[in-house]
């Protein structure tokens, strides 16, 4: 079974939903989790309009990732996992990129199993948001687990 799961958190429902499955299967493993949260740069400065510099922006970003990760960190060993890491990683493109970030991540630590949550846009939504599964799926060889939330 996999000795090494690799799980997305973002702090959305999705997200929540993909963590639980990785939780139950990393609890029937007795597997090494590594929760991964990829923060967008790039998304955080349009929202800011220019009103934070590279600096600023390291640091919020740092905070709420840290957020997102702690909780969910202290959710897996309320659950029963105890090999629990977490990470965060940076990107200044967004979609691609993120997925880059995160397949680079599972790939430098010999990750067995991918999780990550998808929203399940179709249509224009898909089209202009993009979709982090679908990247994620296209480009890594690891084997990939993607939980499906409600659709927006």
């Amino acid at each position: 079974m996999y000795q090494h799961i690799v799980i997305a958190v973002d702090g959305s429902r999705t997200s929540a939903k993909a963590l639980a499955e990785a939780l139950r299967i990393a609890k029937m493993a007795q597997s090494r989790l590594s929760l991964v949260h990829v923060a967008s740069l790039r998304d955080m400065a349009i929202e800011g309009v220019g009103a934070l510099d590279t600096h600023q922006l390291h640091d919020l970003a740092f905070r709420q990732a840290r957020e997102v990760l702690d909780k969910a960190e202290k959710q897996a060993i309320n659950e029963g996992v105890s090999r629990v890491d977490c990470h965060i990683a940076e990107s200044w493109e967004g979609g691609k990129d993120m997925a880059d970030a995160l397949i680079r991540f599972a790939d430098s630590h010999q990750a067995e199993l991918i999780v990550i949550g998808t929203h399940g846009r179709s249509g224009l939504a898909h089209l202009m948001l993009g979709s982090f599964a679908e990247n994620v799926m296209r480009k890594t060889h690891c084997p990939l687990l993607v939980v499906r939330g409600e659709e927006d």
